[in-house]
């Protein structure tokens, strides 16, 4: 397992990212050069028993990826990659792999070429009763497009020996990373390399993964992965509940403070999370893991949780998503067209989780009156933003933006501290909205509550003694709130102060010591008669303009209902879904370069490597709006389930491909 846990997050990462598309079967040529081959049929040889065997008991885990190269090659396609280096990154993933796996005295990347990239990987994991200290059994299996080949290339660097017919021992008293074995196979390529940590993990393994998995029909996923954990409630589920009954005592033993009001919540804390996970024993299914690519709808990876019972508050929580699942919201709609985000919420039952707050609340009033912190009242204040400031399940949705950032070092004129640092807040911070199916009053009483007690005298003056000046904390203050927000509105300010002046080259240590700048953040807080707007972000202008944007009965031509691409959002059943894009970060590192670029009295602040890469970012040919969908779905009943879904559209590979060509150009790997 220690080696097969890394390798299985090596194939997953490099299954959706990798160069692709890679060949089908490569052969050597005699000058030593890789050409893409057909896969050829192995020559006649000696007749092994490759009838299929039956399934290993107590299997716990799978990995199956259908065809490497079909996967690689369609992400490539959506990339927009040229061949030579799709070809080239396949070869490197495999040979990468294989360096994980076998002795260094043999040659990976000569093995690499007899790996069939066409062929199913898999990997498979199982509990072993006759391990002592429960250790699992798990291998890897890679398709292999000659026997005799792999024996070569294989003997180039360690010692064969054959175990049994059809399969070999590779490697004797050699360092290894791994235990390996080459076995004459089933399915499409004669023969397979299977490795795991033990001897024992193979010789369990082994014949399943030779003989029968190869021979499995093809899936429609180009990936899927399980976790299954009925096998593991079975041989472990009565031992962790035992165990789990301890949990009170030890948190009592190791986190009282000998206060009655938070050792009474600490306990109840640990009992809730102790029946909880109990519960989870008792309806924990399986955890899978999907991943599909073509050239067209280009790359989708779904995440699924699926339960067996109804005990626990997990299962709880997914059967209320599942009854208000729907599509976005009316609200949604209203947001401002150019978000580089947007997302929407249709809410869950309060009263699911006031029973943990109302114990945090309980501990926090413990610790501080335990402490000596303020005023009964002032602490009661301070527990109460533990709460939720609605008392049903409300609809809400949530969207963010950035400003357009000009090419590093574009500006004319030099800046001044203020608006250096107050440019690059704003590239990082940007602008966001939030969106409340909800009259305003609850929540801003809430939010005033807040900023009242983050300035309550009482609960400040003991900050010096765990050493925080509380002069160097953001300052937070309600100011008036400008007219265009109407009545029952709310405006917040945030001040941070202390922050390096740019200019005068702090960043890259050169400079003397200068004068502290200041960053200012806005709260603005817009009420409608059955909606609540929220606007945070850098520029107070443009806050006011977005809120404009999204209020009742202003024009649809700037919100999202006048945005192509997003019909799916429209028509599906989702409890949380919505959309992102890679502006957020690309435009943060654009405004990030351009800020430093025009610290002009900064020398070696910014690196010609750095201009560079801002140069790709706006050179981009989505300039990175591209859509990725993120959307959630969940069923009730006897087996509740939840999934996560997460779709890269094909101008999303295409950015992430041309970043990725720049990167090689950069370093000298590639050619302009």
């Amino acid at each position: 397992m220690r080696t097969l846990l890394p390798l299985a997050t090596l194939v997953l990462l490099a299954g959706p990212t990798a160069c692709g598309p890679s060949p089908t079967p490569v052969a050597p040529t005699g000058g030593g050069e890789v050409q893409v081959a057909p896969a050829q049929p192995a020559p006649a040889g000696p007749a092994y028993d490759l009838s299929p065997v039956a399934e290993p008991a107590d299997i716990v885990g799978v990995l199956r990826w259908s065809n490497p190269s079909a996967t690689l090659s369609s992400v490539a396609t959506c990339a927009g990659l040229p061949p030579t280096l799709a070809e080239s990154g396949a070869q490197g993933l495999f040979a990468g792999v294989l360096s994980e796996l076998v002795s260094p005295s043999i040659d990976a990347d000569q093995l690499a070429t007899v790996v069939a990239l066409d062929a199913p990987l898999h990997l498979l994991v199982a509990l072993d009763d006759s391990s002592k200290r429960g250790n699992p059994v798990a291998a890897v299996s890679l398709g292999l497009a000659s026997l005799e080949r792999a024996r070569g290339a294989l003997e180039a660097g360690a010692t064969l020996t054959e175990v049994k017919p059809g399969m070999w021992k590779v490697g004797g008293k050699e360092p290894s990373k791994s235990s390996c074995f080459l076995a004459a196979s089933a399915g499409s390529t004669p023969a397979r390399l299977l490795c795991g940590d033990r001897d024992r993990d193979v010789l369990t393994l082994g014949p399943y993964l030779a003989r029968t998995l190869p021979t499995l029909a093809s899936e429609a996923r180009d990936l899927h992965g399980e976790l299954r954990f009925v096998p593991l409630s079975a041989k472990y589920g009565d031992m962790a509940k035992q165990q789990l009954r301890g949990l009170p005592i030890l948190a009592q033993s190791q986190l009282s403070i000998d206060h009655p009001g938070f050792d009474r919540a600490l306990t109840d804390a640990a009992t809730a999370v102790q029946g909880e996970l109990e519960a989870l024993i008792n309806d924990a299914s399986k955890a899978d893991i999907d991943l599909r690519a073509d050239d067209q709808a280009c790359v989708s990876l779904t995440a699924g949780l699926e339960l067996r019972g109804q005990s626990s508050w997990l299962a709880g929580t997914i059967a209320d998503s599942a009854k208000r699942a729907g599509p976005a919201p009316a609200l949604y709609w209203r947001v401002p067209k150019d978000s580089h985000g947007a997302f929407f919420d249709h809410g869950s039952n309060p009263a699911q989780y006031e029973g943990m707050l109302k114990t945090l609340r309980a501990m926090l009033e413990g610790w501080m009156e335990k402490e000596k912190i303020g005023k009964p009242a002032d602490r009661k204040a301070l527990a109460s933003v533990l709460s939720l400031p609605l008392s049903q399940a409300t609809p809400s949705v949530s969207a963010h933006g950035y400003p357009e950032a000009p090419p590093a070092g574009a500006k004319a004129g030099k800046a001044t501290p203020d608006e250096l640092v107050n440019s690059l807040m704003g590239g990082l911070v940007g602008w966001n909205l939030i969106g409340i199916e909800a009259a305003p009053d609850a929540i801003v009483k809430y939010l005033k509550n807040a900023v009242t007690a983050y300035n309550t005298t009482g609960l400040r003056a003991r900050l010096r003694d765990i050493d925080i000046d509380p002069k160097e904390l953001p300052t937070v203050r309600t100011v008036p709130a400008p007219k265009e927000l109407g009545k029952g509105s709310l405006a917040v300010e945030v001040q941070i102060k202390g922050l390096p002046d740019l200019d005068a080259g702090v960043v890259s240590g050169s400079a003397p010591k200068a004068k502290p700048v200041t960053a200012t953040l806005h709260v603005l807080v817009m009420g409608e008669d059955k909606a609540t707007w929220i606007a945070f972000g850098h520029d107070k202008r443009d806050l006011l303009r977005r809120l404009a944007i999204v209020k009742a009965g202003a024009p649809e031509a700037e919100t999202l209902a006048s945005r192509p691409g997003l019909e799916a959002l429209k028509t599906g059943k989702f409890p949380y879904a919505g959309f992102m894009t890679l502006a957020p970060v690309t435009r943060s590192v654009q405004t990030m370069l351009s800020t430093l670029s025009d610290a002009g009295a900064s020398p070696g602040v910014l690196p010609p490597e750095a201009r560079q890469f801002g140069e790709a970012l706006a050179k981009l040919p989505h300039k990175g709006e591209g859509l990725m969908f993120l959307t959630t779905q969940a069923r009730g009943g006897g087996s509740p389930r939840v999934e996560l879904s997460f779709t890269l559209s094909k101008p999303v590979l295409e950015d992430i491909g041309a970043l990725l060509v720049a990167g090689l150009q950069m370093a000298g790997v590639t050619k302009p």
